[in-house]
């Protein structure tokens, strides 16, 4: 719960696994290849007469064409006839096609889109709605309205937290909207409305609610203007619980700490301040044939490295080829002065004696070393 509000009452409102190869910036031993394709033999240019015009091309006619081709058809023939049998065989014996489903793939996506976009208007306007709403309700949704309350409420940053195919046709979205709520321990406003006098103002804080929604996807497919599709809201939101959390976060796959003053520590800093504080040239810390561009304009002005975990160990005199997967921490120096904390996932590939950045990965690693199980290097101890 964060962001307190304020309202007065009565108003509306793998264990480590193998890094990936060097990148292709190597040079190559071998020459390139300068030459273009294959071209046709010239006509020679020797002719009669010894002129150095090119003599025109030769028609040569071929008089078995004919004997050939009546040949290839009794071939053909005669190997049809004998096919006749298999044919009839693999006709009797081949198991039936699977048919194909109509619903796969395009359709699959563009009806959970419409689906999902249909139960968030329907939460988010049923959720601010009021007694004079009704009408309005009604045109979202087959459902009967109801009764709607004296005032809506005050919402924000509602998303599609999860969609499943309930039946054909009818696909299941759960809602996911922040809801400003009274505070712990606050006093309702009476159940009349306002008391006489009362100005006193009500604390609200920011709650995270679920609901979910049955929506029927009505899809037609015409000659001329292509798929259509007819999107309905069968019910009312429904409360439902959020989504479950991970009993037991899984652990990961970073067990080296690296020094920030390190070699590797000072390439980790350089190339963020770079891409995300616009504080030097970003390429000059990336591997040959790595493209990572800085972010533009510039959304903090200063970057510092808090703590660097990698999943290999990194040494101050590297081999070329030598690499780990660097879990950074950093603080961020908004540009306003404030800070915050973020966490990037980098690929360092040492070359020439000095650590690159070979990617920016887009997860974190997870320790897949099953419980329980013994290291090798520590069973004889």
């Amino acid at each position: 719960m964060s962001s307190l509000l304020v309202r007065r009452r009565g108003k509306k409102a793998a264990k480590p696994a193998e890094l990936p190869g060097p990148a292709d910036g190597a040079s190559s031993t071998g020459s390139p290849w300068t030459g273009g394709p294959d071209q046709p033999a010239t006509p020679s240019s020797s002719g009669s007469g010894g002129s150095g015009e090119d003599a025109p091309p030769q028609v040569v006619e071929w008089s078995n064409g004919p004997a050939l081709a009546t040949k290839a058809w009794g071939a053909a023939l005669a190997l049809a006839l004998l096919a006749g049998p298999a044919a009839l065989v693999w006709t009797a014996l081949r198991p039936e096609a699977a048919p194909v489903s109509a619903t796969a793939g395009a359709a699959n996506t563009s009806e959970t889109a419409a689906a999902s976009e249909r139960a968030v208007e329907l939460v988010e306007t049923w959720l601010r709605a009021d007694s004079d709403d009704q009408q309005l309700i009604a045109s979202l949704t087959n459902a009967p309205v109801g009764s709607l309350p004296q005032a809506g409420l005050t919402i924000r940053d509602s998303s599609v937290a999860q969609v499943e195919q309930a039946e054909d046709d009818v696909w299941s979205v759960t809602v996911g909207v922040d809801v400003a709520e009274p505070a712990p321990g606050s006093t309702p406003p009476p159940a009349g409305g306002q008391a006489k006098g009362d100005e006193a103002e009500l604390a609200l804080v920011w709650v995270r609610r679920y609901f979910q929604v049955p929506v029927l996807v009505d899809r037609t497919d015409t000659e001329w203007s292509g798929p259509d599709l007819a999107v309905t809201a069968l019910a009312l939101p429904a409360p439902v619980p959020g989504p479950a959390a991970a009993a037991e976060p899984p652990d990961l796959d970073y067990p080296e700490t690296i020094s920030p003053t390190s070699a590797a520590g000072q390439s980790v800093a350089g190339f963020l301040a770079a891409m995300v504080a616009g504080d030097g040239e970003i390429t000059r810390y990336l591997r040959p044939g790595t493209s990572i561009s800085a972010v533009t304009p510039a959304p903090y002005s200063a970057v510092a490295v808090t703590g660097i975990k990698g999943s290999h160990e990194v040494t101050e005199s590297p081999a070329d080829g030598d690499g780990t997967h660097a879990l950074t921490t950093v603080e961020l120096t908004r540009l306003d002065g404030d800070k915050t904390t973020a966490q990037y996932v980098l690929t360092l590939v040492a070359r020439d004696g000095r650590w690159e950045v070979a990617g920016l990965e887009p997860a974190v690693r997870i320790d897949t070393t099953p419980s329980g199980t013994i290291d090798p290097g520590t069973a004889g101890e």
